[in-house]
């Protein structure tokens, strides 16, 4: 018996080595993915750094008073590139594609007399829109920021003139409120929207890249049984003296066997995405290294398990959905019964906690066993492990009695006899109307 399952284990693995999807969907994708999107978050970032460090600011200085004056020096100290325009050429080179300047500043007439007079000027930024990308907009936010500096500076003055003598920051800020983040007991200086936000960034592909794989597996396994009935080689294989719970088993085994494969291949990408959103971390001034925010080895073991399990589940349903059908094409339609479990709580779950839900949607979101994936890779960082634990627990139960449920069909003359085809009958549109009509 152990012979023949592991003749099965070794044929289904040849099978699915020779398919290049394998290789592309479940190897190759985790293996170069997370690492592409780690290079192309620390590129974006760079880019958007860059797109700051070398801001061209065209200035239109329709005042000339010394408060103007005064702010075209400020900005000059802070901006790498300035060129003067006057009112005609700047919209001339607003609609030039090849224009140098990234923000046209308008000072309109009458600035100095405005602040001279303790009233509000009036500047206005221009910004044109090419590529509609993150790098157009933010030299806007950079040169509004400098802008602000300058305001504030005037506000400086204008406290200090009316209360000579008095501490300006009190003044100005009668109430103080600085916002900490409190990490494992632990209070950081740090705003919470701030590490939210970093950890948003980091945390939102895992659930993609975990939908990628579990359908990738169920995928290849509907299709290696759907065609075998497809091809009429699944009754010569019943037929041999291997038990037919032995041939389940060793099918199951040779997906599973490759798909450990890319299970390794799944942590080591993610172990490279990580460590450059690590870096991007600390480029914007937050180490959630330093801060206690990065998986530990339990976290990873923990995630692997769930994911392992996730599979094996997504395998063994795939396998009892297809041997339903009678070839491919039918096999692949019918996966969206198993493709909605796994779409759902990864979409869910990758922007809300789960116990932020309402108490029914967390019950569903418990009850799905490919959730557990998410709630480890969300869980890398809280160390909140009680659930999935529990779900671990659950997740095995799940894919015992599915593969006792998919055994029990292989055991019996049912899987030659039952079906359940999407495609067209011969003759037919597969729409009894439609037949109908024709034949009329």
């Amino acid at each position: 018996m152990a012979r023949g399952i592991f003749n099965i284990v070794k044929k289904e693995v040849k099978e699915m080595v020779r398919d290049p999807r394998l290789l592309l969907g479940m190897i190759i994708v985790p293996l170069i993915m997370f690492p592409v999107m780690g290079v192309a978050m620390t590129a974006s970032m760079e880019t958007v750094e860059e797109s700051v460090s070398t801001i061209h600011l065209g200035i239109i200085n329709m005042d000339g008073g010394n408060q103007s004056i005064n702010l075209t020096s400020f900005l000059a100290t802070r901006i790498v590139f300035d060129e003067y325009y006057n009112y005609t050429e700047a919209w001339q080179e607003m609609n030039n594609s090849e224009s140098t300047s990234d923000v046209f500043l308008f000072i309109l007439p009458g600035f100095t007399e405005e602040i001279d007079n303790n009233r509000s000027a009036l500047v206005i930024l221009f910004t044109p829109m090419e590529t509609y990308s993150i790098t157009e907009g933010t030299p806007s936010e950079t040169v509004q920021g400098y802008i602000w500096e300058f305001n504030q500076e005037l506000v400086d003055d204008r406290f200090e003139a009316a209360y000579p003598g008095q501490d300006v920051q009190a003044l100005e800020n009668p109430v103080y409120f600085p916002s900490y983040s409190v990490i494992n007991g632990e209070a950081y200086d740090i705003h919470p929207s701030v590490i939210t936000s970093q950890m948003l960034a980091q945390s939102m592909m895992i659930p993609i890249v975990l939908m990628m794989l579990l359908i990738m597996g169920a995928q290849l396994a509907a299709t290696s049984v759907a065609m075998e009935k497809e091809e009429k080689t699944l009754e010569t294989l019943l037929t041999t003296p291997v038990p037919r719970s032995s041939i389940l088993l060793g099918k199951i085994t040779g997906v599973v066997a490759v798909s450990a494969i890319a299970i390794v291949a799944y942590a080591f990408g993610l172990g490279f995405y990580m460590n450059s959103m690590s870096s991007i971390s600390d480029e914007v001034g937050v180490n959630l290294a330093e801060l206690g925010l990065i998986p530990t080895t339990t976290g990873m073991i923990v995630l692997m398990v769930t994911l392992f399990l996730s599979l094996v589940a997504a395998l063994s349903m795939a396998v009892l959905v297809a041997s339903f059908t009678e070839d491919v094409r039918s096999a692949q339609a019918l996966m969206g019964i198993i493709y909605a479990p796994i779409f759902l709580p990864a979409i869910i779950l990758m922007f809300v906690d789960v116990s932020q839900l309402p108490g029914t949607m967390q019950a569903l979101i418990y009850a799905i066993p490919f959730s557990y994936p998410v709630l480890a890779a969300k869980a890398l960082y809280t160390n909140q492990f009680t659930m999935i634990y529990i779900g671990i627990i659950y997740q095995v139960i799940f894919t015992a009695v599915t593969i006792y449920a998919a055994s029990w069909l292989f055991s019996s003359e049912k899987i030659f006899t039952v079906k359940f085809s999407l495609g067209k009958k011969k003759g037919g549109t597969g729409f009894p109307l439609i037949d109908m009509l024709r034949r009329k």
